[in-house]
């Protein structure tokens, strides 16, 4: 059993090194470690811990997720949804996508940006109603997808 709540700025590299060995695989399929999610360094995620929604997924060993939510306007980029690679398939990582989307009921769309080498993001993504607007060539062999999620603004409801 596991929790979701707000990351500590104490969390940082905790979080730094669970994105560390999350994103292992996505740099070993990159043929490159100057991938942005292996790039960060323990110092921005605790800035984004201060001054964005930053959440964990927490085990009674410790964390074993995290994902954030960085709001611009009506957008929330939704960033570094990471799991624990001994924890995959038992949907850590789709709970706390929903828990950052509802920390921010009043955007109106979500963006996202992930690697289409890595099986199975895509479609994480397009299965909690993701879709896929651009594709971008980062290098030789990266194609990121740009994805995005459309919701209700407030006032329509």
């Amino acid at each position: 059993m596991y929790t979701i709540v707000p990351a500590d700025p104490s969390d940082a590299a905790v979080i730094h090194e669970l994105k560390m060995r999350a994103f292992a695989e996505e740099g070993r399929l990159s043929d490159s470690v100057d991938i942005p999610p292996l790039m960060e360094d323990v110092s921005a995620i605790e800035l984004d811990i201060r001054t964005h929604t930053v959440l964990v997924a927490q085990d009674a060993v410790g964390i074993i997720g995290s994902a954030r939510g960085i709001v611009t306007g009506a957008v929330c980029t939704i960033r570094a949804v990471c799991v624990e690679p001994s924890h995959h398939g038992r949907g850590i990582g789709a709970v706390l996508l929903r828990a950052v989307e509802a920390a921010h009921p009043c955007v109106e769309r979500f963006e996202l940006t992930t690697n289409t080498l890595v099986p199975g993001n895509v479609r994480f993504y397009e299965r909690r109603g993701y879709r896929v607007i651009e594709l971008t060539k980062y290098t030789d062999k990266i194609v990121l997808a740009q994805m995005r999620k459309n919701v209700c603004p407030k006032e329509a409801l």
